[in-house]
């Protein structure tokens, strides 16, 4: 994919079935588990287990913009994947996503 290029988008689910705004959602794309992020009404994915030790994100804690993974508690910023605590410089992946007539869409390559 060359940087003009589009991501190749997958749908995950209707947004009628993803969470409310505050809450969060897991969801498996090309075997891959997603957590899906509800900030306001914006959704944002990232890789679905903490950096840390491998805990599923989508049991953990959304404030604002901040997950909070419940077994060690790492804090990650949803908008871009990166750790905020421990400040070690960690980041999981973070997915582009898109609402398409009613779907939301994950696109998997960076």
């Amino acid at each position: 994919m060359t940087s003009t290029e589009e991501p190749e988008f997958k749908p995950v689910g209707p947004e009628s079935l993803l969470p409310p705004p505050g809450r969060l959602s897991s969801v498996f794309l090309d075997k891959a588990e997603i957590v899906i992020a509800n900030v306001d009404g914006r959704y944002y994915a990232l890789d679905g287990l903490c950096e840390h030790a491998g805990y599923p994100l989508a049991s953990g804690q959304l404030v604002g913009c901040e997950l909070t993974c419940p077994l060690h508690g790492w804090i990650y910023d949803v908008t871009d994947g990166w750790v905020i605590n421990p400040p070690f410089g960690y980041r999981t992946r973070s997915y582009k996503v898109r609402v398409t007539d009613g779907t939301v869409e994950v696109a998997l390559a960076e």
